[in-house]
């Protein structure tokens, strides 16, 4: 499932066109590191992934159970991700583990809306051997030597954020992908530091996310603070 995925990175990486890294540089993101955190496309097509990986000598079976694939009431397969901006997720390790996809402007293409593909905007892997979402901080095999030399881990919400941050200096920071925040992410947090900042966003939904890892961060015996950041204009 490691190389699967793997492979699947290459060739979401393989795929990213001017189009897509014009969408990356109006949200702020540069070429290095969407170079440095593997970012991709999966394109607008049915099953390309599907068969670029049955080509590579990989089984139909194992590329449905690494979350890639899916099969249709009709009995076809297609790939989970089409049309998406793709980002790698990492366990601690460095080993990739499974997928985030963000929709891209364009969702009306029928290879989307077909097979009942979900069009939420961000989607992520399923659960498999590998990846539970629960367990995983994106981010975290970047950010882990930083955290423990500042003893100081900075949380936020999602994929973007993490990588702004990052890339603006801010190198203990770590994300959630698509999930609250977790007893297990806080396991991992507690062997770097014992000092958490939470950073989400502003409204209503975020100010509610804080409040419960408030709280769960400190039954895991981690001090911490929120940081409110100034709303857009």
């Amino acid at each position: 499932l490691y190389e699967i995925n793997s492979a699947a990175k290459s060739f979401f990486q393989k795929n990213l066109n001017d189009e897509v890294l014009k969408y990356c540089s109006d949200r702020g993101l540069t070429r290095e590191t969407i170079e440095e955190f593997e970012l991709g496309l999966a394109p607008i097509s049915s099953d390309l992934l599907l068969r670029n990986l049955l080509s590579l000598g990989f089984a139909t079976a194992d590329i449905e159970r690494a979350g890639l694939s899916f099969r249709t009431d009709r009995g076809t397969y297609w790939d989970r991700f089409r049309g998406r901006l793709m980002f790698p997720i990492y366990n601690s390790l460095g080993k990739i583990v499974g997928f985030t996809g963000r929709i891209l402007p364009d969702a009306s293409s029928p290879e989307l809306v077909e097979g009942r593909a979900p069009l939420a905007k961000y989607v992520n892997s399923p659960e498999t051997p590998i990846f539970n979402k629960s367990k995983i901080l994106y981010g975290l095999h970047e950010a882990k030597e930083s955290i423990r030399d500042l003893q100081l881990a900075i949380l936020v919400e999602g994929q973007i954020d993490f990588l702004m941050s990052y890339q603006s200096g801010i190198k203990n920071v770590v994300a959630t992908s698509g999930t609250a925040l977790t007893n297990d992410h806080l396991k991992l947090l507690r062997r770097l530091t014992d000092r958490l900042i939470l950073s989400f966003d502003s409204d209503e939904a975020g100010q509610k996310a804080a409040e419960r890892s408030i709280d769960l961060a400190l039954a895991n015996d981690l001090s911490v603070r929120v940081l409110i950041l100034p709303e857009k204009d």
